[in-house]
């Protein structure tokens, strides 16, 4: 049985076998097919562990005999195993994440090291050892007696006496209250309150997960959504610069909502989105600031009527309403240059943003997402979400009921002289 960082359960014995059995099912799943340095990484932490050889797993030992980097490389310079360690920890939670994998054995990264972790789920334990996980089946408990059993109609309800009757009338009239009391809280506060309160309300600190500078526009993902999610088709893969860097609009955005929050006095944590695992953003609400520079914005949306897409064929990112697929309305192409868009007489351009609440998220929290097409939208969605007067203009089209359910909104912006004018609502979606 295995002895190195495996979870021990009771009458389980993890062999060195099932491990792989369960390495070559992760690389040959669609998640990891794409990229071939989360499984190479996956394959050498997982093969030296099960020599006995997990102290050895070190930064610079992966850098070296994974990434052919020279022995003599700067860590603190070059974090392409942090970078990787990040990808395969969110790959790895995307594929756990879907329930056809629940009942396997896991792997994950032992936090604050580069050291996997193996576990097997305790209802998928099989009772014979010998027996593997893929035939492992929980088995019905035995009938208790040889009869077949007949629907039986259930006892008819008594009528509550007369000692119950006030109780229940009593419990009947406090609901009622509760209600009017409710409707009452929700109608009378203004637009801004009423995106905002579900995110305020909720327990804990808010986490920013904030995207990096994007080194270059996206491309296509070889792998997507499964049929299932949506037909959404494939992702764009998101490529960030080397060094950590966040871009000005986002900055001016982030201190904004900042701003908001401690206004309510809520607590705020802002970390990269490049460091925040899918474990993080199950901790409690977030707000994520980017669109394609932040991955999990568009890994959390995709589901949605509105979510970001990418038409590599004619250069555009845009944003794609599920109910209008073909339509490329709001849209940015990736190959236009800015560099003569300077003085009175420069075009001027356009640019979108799309702001979803997301109150049945995957993270089980509220979640926020905040993002332009280019940086000139993320600054006009940040400018419109903590400006009373802007969040106005939603009367007509967020009921107050709408507290507890998803919302979308989609904004436009006309940009002059590299700024970004008054942010004009184009569409909202509540489901």
């Amino acid at each position: 049985m295995l002895k190195t960082e495996v979870e021990q359960i009771p009458g389980a014995e993890l062999t060195e076998e099932m491990v792989r059995e369960q390495l070559e099912l992760l690389v040959q799943d669609p998640v990891f097919r794409s990229s071939k340095r989360s499984i190479e990484f996956l394959r050498y932490v997982v093969d030296r562990t099960l020599k006995g050889a997990a102290d050895q797993i070190k930064e610079r030992t992966i850098g070296i005999e994974v990434f052919g980097r020279t022995l003599t490389y700067d860590t603190n310079v070059d974090h392409v195993v942090r970078t990787a360690a990040n990808e395969l920890r969110k790959r790895l939670a995307i594929y756990y994440g879907e329930e056809k994998h629940r009942f396997e054995l896991r792997m994950s990264l032992v936090p604050g090291s580069y050291v996997p972790h193996f576990s097997l789920p305790a209802q998928s334990l099989p009772a014979d050892p010998e027996i593997g996980i893929a035939d492992t089946v929980i088995a019905d408990p035995p009938l208790l007696a040889a009869e077949p059993l007949l629907p039986q109609e259930p006892p008819p309800a008594e009528p509550p006496s007369a000692r119950q009757r006030p109780w229940v009338l009593g419990g009947a009239l406090l609901l009622f209250l509760a209600a009017i009391l409710l409707y009452t809280r929700f109608h009378h506060l203004p637009e801004q309150e009423l995106f905002w309160r579900p995110l305020l309300d909720a327990p804990g600190p808010v986490l920013l997960a904030v995207g990096d500078v994007p080194d270059g526009p996206p491309t296509v993902s070889p792998f997507g959504v499964s049929e299932e999610e949506g037909k959404d088709g494939p992702l764009p893969t998101v490529h960030t610069a080397a060094s950590s860097n966040v871009p000005f609009a986002d900055m001016v955005t982030i201190a904004r909502i900042v701003g908001l929050l401690q206004a309510h006095g809520k607590k705020t944590l802002i970390r990269s989105e490049n460091a925040s695992s899918f474990s993080d953003l199950r901790e409690g609400p977030v707000v994520l600031v980017g669109a394609f520079n932040n991955e999990w914005s568009l890994r959390l949306t995709h589901r949605l009527r509105y979510s970001l897409a990418l038409d590599a064929d004619n250069h555009l990112v845009y944003i794609k309403d599920q109910k209008a697929p073909a339509s490329r309305a709001w849209s940015w192409r990736t190959d236009q240059s800015r560099e003569h868009h300077h003085g009175a007489s420069a075009p001027v351009l356009h640019d979108y943003a799309l702001i979803s609440r997301i109150w049945n998220s995957d993270t089980g929290h509220v979640l926020i997402a905040v993002g332009g097409l280019y940086t000139y939208g993320t600054q006009a969605a940040g400018e419109f979400l903590t400006d009373p007067q802007l969040m106005q203009t939603l009367s007509s089209s967020i009921p107050p009921e709408a507290a507890h359910r998803n919302v979308q909104i989609v904004l436009g912006t006309d940009v002059t002289d590299e700024t970004p004018g008054p942010p004009r609502v184009l569409a909202v979606s509540v489901e």
